[in-house]
């Protein structure tokens, strides 16, 4: 078995290692390696021809990742391939419409059109459409680039066509957790035990985002499997915000299109980490309405109305003063959601001496502000981070359940 995993890149685009991971991993989940890595300009037509006609007599699978960028009609150039035509695909134009229902975004009629003899992959974040082709063993499979939309489009459709073509001997579900990992284990060792054994897990936690992935035999009875996921996600409910691999920015960017709202963001010991994270999803210029790192005492009560006599009273770290940070935001701006964070990161304690790590995380909108508390571990970095986190899944959280 030969698959082959091909990108396009612009001349200016540097290779991203990270990308090309987290996109291999995911192939693996269905029991797919990838054997041959390819990679064309987004301009090059003509390589593109040739290597999927080369790949259609070579390999078993081609996987295409096509970014929104590429500058030719590589569907009607797959569609000659297959002496088939290029046709507007019903099901793709009502998914189209209901994501631009949802988002506000409008998107050209050529997403809609796929070759005329293959299966839509439908993409329920986003335009471009993916869609699959088989010609005797050889299976063909167009995917939009982008991680966002990749992610759940691979989970859903890609790795379930994988597992089944190949009759692999487990099937993988993915989790993406904010929480206490004691409780996890607690948690995943309770279903592993009430599932018999068939359940076996494993996951990974950075700054307290978890990656948990579950594994059943591909032959347990679905009851079985069935109600050990649902034991998981009931007990964990509050703290899993995704059943596919993705970041918090990125599901927080898929909370505010579909709940059309807008974001603003006060940061102080997180130095503008969480507007970071957010502006690297393309398109949420349209949900992120400002961020400010307001760092000193002066900045809080010029930019967002602080009240000089709190500071003074409580301290620039302090639950007081982080709610009003946050109401600052949504009296003076247009966001309709408000985060803001003030603590210290350390290495050293302020002139108040309070601890290193000491932070208040402000989430709300205009029907009410809730303040939270934490005491971070760990150096400098590992603080800000966590705290970034944090407050990403605390609006993740407060935008579910509106």
């Amino acid at each position: 078995m030969k698959t082959v995993l091909m990108l396009f890149k612009s001349a200016m685009e540097k290779f991203d290692a990270d990308y090309l991971k987290t996109v291999t991993d995911m192939i693996s989940d269905g029991g797919v390696a990838v054997d041959v890595l390819d990679c064309l300009k987004t301009d090059d037509e003509v390589s593109f021809k040739h290597r999927v006609q080369e790949y259609k007599d070579t390999a078993d699978n081609l996987i295409v990742l096509c970014p929104y960028e590429i500058m030719f009609d590589y569907k009607e150039v797959i569609a000659a391939l297959s002496d088939t035509t290029v046709l507007e695909n019903e099901n793709a134009k009502k998914i189209l419409d209901k994501n631009k229902e949802a988002s506000g975004n409008s998107f050209p009629d050529e997403y809609a059109f796929l070759p005329l003899e293959s299966t839509l992959i439908p993409n329920h974040l986003g335009g471009m459409q993916g869609f699959m082709m088989e010609e005797n063993e050889f299976s063909l499979v167009v995917l939009p680039a982008n991680l966002q939309e990749l992610k759940p489009m691979c989970t859903e459709f890609v790795i379930p066509y994988f597992m089944k073509k190949y009759g692999e001997q487990f099937y993988t579900l993915t989790l993406k957790y904010f929480g206490n990992t004691a409780t996890l284990d607690d948690v995943l060792e309770k279903a592993k035990s009430d599932s018999g054994d068939t359940l076996t897990y494993e996951y990974t936690t950075k700054n307290g985002d978890t990656l948990i992935k579950l594994r059943f035999p591909a032959d347990t009875d679905r009851a079985i499997s069935g109600s050990a996921v649902r034991e998981i996600v009931s007990v964990l409910k509050e703290d899993i915000y995704a059943e596919f691999d993705t970041s918090l920015s990125e599901r927080l960017f898929d909370l505010l299109r579909l709940k059309n709202k807008k974001l603003a963001v006060a940061e102080s010991f997180t130095g503008g980490g969480i507007v970071s994270a957010m502006i690297k999803n393309s398109g949420v210029s349209a949900y992120l309405d400002e961020g400010l790192v307001t760092y000193s005492n002066k900045s809080k009560v010029e930019r967002l109305n602080v009240k000089t006599e709190d500071l003074k009273k409580f301290g620039a770290v302090s639950s007081t003063v982080a709610y009003q940070m946050a109401l600052g935001l949504l009296l003076h701006g247009e966001a309709d959601i408000a985060i803001a964070t003030t603590g210290i990161a350390g290495p050293k304690s302020d002139d108040t001496l309070k601890p290193v790590g000491l932070g208040y995380i402000a989430v709300g909108m205009r029907d009410g502000i809730h303040v939270y508390k934490y005491n971070f571990n760990g150096d400098r970095e590992e603080i800000t981070q966590t705290a970034v986190n944090t407050a990403l899944h605390l609006a993740i959280k407060k935008l579910k359940n509106i």
